[in-house]
């Protein structure tokens, strides 16, 4: 049964034997990395041992897109785009952009 529906804001992720509450606002990106991905959030970062694929699925959040194969990112906590260098700025990390997501990115961009 999947309990992550449109109307959870948050998620419990597993830190040894305790159970944190994440609010989905919090999160900045979530990288792939083999069995794993890593959530990261602003002062933490959070192993899953799930595909990013299957996270994504779950995840009905509309703020969440991909950048890359391997990352998905939360749109909302976004300061800066270069597509000029392929990166993406949230807190203090980089992120690279795939080529293939850039539509799809420019398309969330309220702009001038």
């Amino acid at each position: 049964m999947n309990y992550l529906n449109d109307t959870a804001d948050h998620l419990f992720l597993r830190e040894g034997t305790t159970y944190i509450k994440i609010p989905l606002s919090e999160i900045e990106f979530i990288e792939a990395d083999g069995n794993y991905a890593y959530l990261q959030t602003s002062d933490k970062r959070f192993a899953v041992k799930r595909s990013l694929a299957a996270i994504a699925e779950e995840l009905s959040a509309p703020c969440f897109v991909r950048a890359s194969r391997g990352v998905l990112i939360n749109f909302d906590q976004v300061s800066k785009v270069s597509f000029a260098t392929g990166n993406i700025q949230i807190g203090k990390h980089q992120i690279k952009m795939g080529k293939a997501y850039h539509n799809d990115i420019k398309s969330r961009m309220p702009r001038l």
